[in-house]
């Protein structure tokens, strides 16, 4: 046992040889010259709130709906804007004011485009409202937009009442209806890229096509007004900038007024 104890341990010795410690030479990489100031968790929520997604949803249960029980209807909607000959189709098969898929569609379009003006002012305005946040918020200007959406249908048929242009009057409400019922799905896919992928280009893209399709409409109802011969053009021209243009410009002097009063 005395043997045993007085002999020399090899293993720590074979240990180093085989595989010797590690050399460490001076990095060429320096530490920056910063110097924390504070210390303190900024907790960033990046995940969407649960009713946005209840939203998105919904509107996709509508449409797949659409697409399985009217999806002759669906087509003859989304051409009817690009010819005469697709609107006369759409019209001889059914009224489409009273058809359900113009239901389905134009809830989807309120929710879409209430979701986009929720997503433009979150991300881009960044206006608050006191005790008014969230789906609140989104409620609000979904209220708003239905009642702006009712008066001007309701000024266009007291005017179509005034000036008896019914037939006219009938069709140009029809060429918003289809622009409606058209906007609502394109709005939606926009809205699903813009709401998870965090892009602000995404929201000017969705805007630029929302004004490129208001341009298409108000030229299309221009054209629907021209039949009328006991009207100027220019009388027309007007008419058309009232309901079409007149309410944009006033909402975006306000917006303005209100950037100006924040930033004072």
């Amino acid at each position: 046992m005395s043997r045993i104890k007085s002999s020399t341990d090899t293993t720590s010795t074979f240990q180093s040889i085989a595989m010797p410690q590690p050399v460490f030479e001076k990095s060429i990489f320096q530490s920056h010259q910063l110097k924390p100031t504070g210390f303190h968790i900024n907790q960033v929520n990046n995940a969407q709130p649960d009713w946005i997604l209840a939203i998105l949803v919904f509107c996709f249960i509508l449409l797949a709906w659409g697409q399985v029980f009217y999806h002759r209807r669906i087509q003859q909607i989304f051409r009817a804007p690009f010819s005469k000959r697709f609107i006369n189709q759409l019209t001889r098969d059914g009224n489409l004011f009273r058809e359900r898929i113009s239901v389905a569609l134009g809830i989807v379009y309120i929710l879409a485009f209430s979701l986009f003006l929720y997503e433009f002012n979150a991300k881009i305005l960044g206006f608050t409202f006191h005790g008014v946040t969230g789906i609140s918020l989104y409620g609000l200007i979904t209220v708003i937009h239905i009642c702006i959406l009712t008066a001007k249908v309701a000024l266009v048929q007291l005017l179509g009442i005034v000036f008896k242009t019914w037939e006219t009057t009938n069709n140009y409400l029809l060429n918003l209806l289809i622009f409606a019922l058209l906007m609502g799905p394109v709005l939606l896919t926009g809205m699903v890229f813009v709401i998870y992928l965090k892009s602000i280009v995404l929201i000017y893209i969705c805007i630029t096509v929302f004004i490129a399709l208001l341009l298409f409409r108000f030229i299309r109802g221009f054209f629907i007004g021209m039949v009328l011969r006991k009207f100027s053009y220019l009388f027309l021209f007007v008419y058309l900038c009232s309901l079409e243009i007149l309410p944009l410009l006033v909402l975006l002097k306000i917006l303005l007024n209100h950037a100006n009063t924040a930033g004072a």
